[in-house]
């Protein structure tokens, strides 16, 4: 489905060399995550440090994916090797003490242990090294079914908050493990956790079914919610559950219904689904719109993509690549408040949280805890890079045979089909094939979104979209299509209040730039003769991907996306006016 190699150029390019020099490349970072097993560091505070090292490391592993950089491969080994020294002849792998452990996020950690290693099977080039890896997931997985289900530790006791969704969400490394193993005792394990309906408030299957949104559920943590109905789906899909496959399916409808935002992310009450959608116009000076939501939420949409081949999944992943996650990429360095230690600390390489109406950048450190020697990282610091490595693989994908071009970011994608390599190349005029001799691939370009539309032609012909797709039948080895997008302005009125976009990119305001632009200030746009706001684009300036002036009646307005407003982690941001 993804890409075997795929080599954008561009933002995207930069951005990811960005977070592997500044982050994934760190040893000292690795060692951090690597030495909080086996010592028990997360039994004073219930902490959740043992989610550090799988949860960089299946993002370091799809970065990997895309610019298959030796250094960071080498690195990732290096980190890998280092968590298997830490693992206890029981199979135990837990930042947890054997007195303290299935408590607090134990069983949260325990599942990112699980990723982690898991993507990295994906990348691994040592067969001897992969087949450790495989036994060391076995001894972990065992170790927990030893001890947690029926007549043993129930799951839904392990964790002190949410209901213990958190624990819950353990079920999609453990389905992942059945299907590369097809031994029946992880799968009978990912029933125990569907059976008890993933929260011990309330069965969030049936919370579904009911037709419930997810803000009405007895529980509402966005991220830990998400994270468990991917191990519904990824369960649906292993064994063929349609049952379950529709259940995710209604609750991902519901979430793009009532909890999604303009800049593709959810929860405007901290990290929590609070029917965000109408939400999001409203000032507040609470943390909101999480990067680990933002995240998990693009991967659960990925997987729905793949399962329903429905486009709106993909953009809405479009929307929150664009937007909530390119913003969420700290690259001038600013400095980040701490809550928990009430103080400005050098920033990381990702901000935690992203403001939408009159807030700003770098107020919270999202799963802030201290390693060992002083130093702090938080949840989603880690989680970020996975984003970045998951959205170029998307951007290009291959189901039976069919090459799928749902966003054109320039670059080389390589495939391989029917035995041989097929590379599609795209850049801002045209996408090429290469093919083996004789070898003809059918081939569909997206006509875009609401916000951008996209032409690709065959000798001067655009065939008639269907499904939001050009359909181009048996493209031979070195033929072009030729591409044109045409960026749109789009404009979303929600409780009085307007947000703009143009060509995917939400538009935002910020006080260090935008002059006109003030917390609480009304501003008044004028109109041409369509009704659309007065704009023209300007060029934009470094570390911009769109800058334009909007009329109002007080003079232009500066706007730029959402991504660059507010970069200096002082000014206020809005998307909302």
């Amino acid at each position: 489905m993804f890409p075997e190699r795929c080599n954008v150029r561009g933002p995207f390019a930069e951005d990811l060399r960005f977070i592997t020099d500044r982050q994934l490349l760190n040893r000292a970072l690795w060692q951090n995550c690597v030495n909080v097993f086996s010592s028990g560091i997360d039994d004073a505070d219930q902490g959740w440090r043992g989610e550090y090292w799988g949860k960089m490391m299946r993002g370091a592993c799809l970065v990997y994916t895309v610019t298959q950089s030796p250094a960071l491969h080498a690195m990732l080994t290096e980190a890998v090797e280092g968590l298997l020294a830490k693992q206890e002849p029981s199979g135990r792998i837990s930042a947890y003490s054997p007195e303290k452990e299935f408590y607090g996020w134990d069983l949260w950690a325990r599942k990112y242990v699980m990723t982690g290693l898991q993507h990295y099977l994906e990348i691994c080039r040592d067969p001897a090294l992969a087949a450790r890896i495989l036994q060391a997931l076995k001894g972990h997985a065992d170790y927990i079914i030893d001890r947690i289900g029926p007549g043993k530790i129930d799951l839904l006791a392990t964790g002190l908050w949410w209901g213990s969704v958190n624990s819950a969400s353990i079920l999609e490394p453990f389905v992942r493990l059945y299907c590369d193993t097809q031994e029946k005792r992880y799968l009978d394990f990912a029933e125990y956790i569907i059976a008890g309906g993933g929260c011990s408030l309330g069965n969030l299957i049936d919370c579904v079914k009911a037709g419930k949104a997810p803000f009405e559920f007895p529980e509402t943590k966005a991220y830990e919610t998400m994270s468990f109905f991917e191990g519904l789906l990824a369960y649906a899909q292993c064994t063929g559950n349609a049952d379950y496959r529709d259940v995710v399916i209604r609750f991902a409808d519901r979430l793009l219904e009532t909890d999604f935002t303009a800049i593709g992310s959810c929860g405007c009450t901290h990290e929590l689904f609070d029917h965000s959608t109408l939400r999001q116009t409203e000032p507040s000076s609470e943390i909101m719109q999480e990067t680990c939501v933002t995240v998990t939420l693009m991967r659960l949409l990925a997987r729905l993509f793949f399962e329903t081949d429905d486009k709106k999944y993909f953009d809405a992943i479009r929307k929150s690549a664009l937007n909530a996650l390119a913003g969420a990429l700290n690259r001038n360095g600013y400095d980040q408040f701490s809550r928990e230690k009430q103080t400005w600390l050098p920033g990381m390489t990702f901000d935690s949280y992203s403001p939408l109406c009159d807030g700003m950048r770098a107020r919270g450190i999202g799963g802030f805890k201290q390693f060992a020697d002083g130093t702090h990282f938080g949840c989603c610091a880690c989680i970020a890079s996975a984003g970045f490595g998951l959205y170029p693989l998307l951007c290009v994908t291959e189901q039976d045979g069919l090459l799928s071009v749902n966003d054109p970011v320039c670059g080389d994608y390589t495939f391989r089909i029917g035995g041989g390599e097929v590379r599609l190349s795209i850049t801002a005029e045209a996408i090429r094939l290469s093919t083996p001799a004789g070898l003809r691939i059918p081939l569909r370009v997206t006509a875009g979104d609401e916000s951008t539309q996209i032409l690709a032609r065959r000798n001067g012909e655009l065939p008639a979209p269907e499904n939001g797709y050009y359909h181009f039948d048996a493209v031979a080895d070195g033929e072009a299509l030729s591409l044109r997008v045409v960026p749109k302005w789009t404009e979303t009125q929600i409780n009085g209040k307007r947000a703009f976009s143009f060509g995917g990119y939400t538009l935002a305001a910020d006080t260090a730039t935008a002059g006109l632009y003030a917390p609480g200030r009304q501003i008044r746009f004028l109109r041409d003769e369509t009704g659309a706001v007065r704009h023209r684009a300007l060029a934009p300036l470094p570390g911009e991907r769109i800058r334009i002036q909007a009329a109002t009646e007080a003079g232009d307005l500066l706007l730029t996306d959402y991504a660059a407003a507010g970069q200096d982690g002082k000014s206020y941001v809005t998307v909302w006016f």
